[in-house]
């Protein structure tokens, strides 16, 4: 399951930081895109936010999950996705 988000860039690193810690992911950051990972991906294949300040309103994160339980927590900590696939 693909969530898609668009979320305040004021919060997004609280959002991130709760996700990461929840789960506990790894970060890594390349110049405008954050992705957290897992070692294993039985739960949580990736999720992945980008933002440019300069052509962003908001920051646009993509969440891929192998279980589908998880939906509420992403909902709740990063609001209601504007897309699901």
């Amino acid at each position: 399951m693909k969530l898609f988000y668009k979320v305040d860039p004021t919060i997004y690193r609280e959002c991130l930081d709760r996700i990461r810690e929840e789960f506990g992911m790894h970060e890594d950051i390349d110049e405008d895109k954050t992705i957290l990972t897992l070692d294993d991906d039985l739960r949580i294949e990736q999720v992945r936010a980008s933002y440019d300040p300069a052509e962003d309103e908001f920051v646009h994160v993509r969440v891929v999950l192998n279980d589908k339980s998880l939906r509420s927590f992403f909902d709740s900590v990063l609001g209601e996705p504007y897309r699901v696939k």
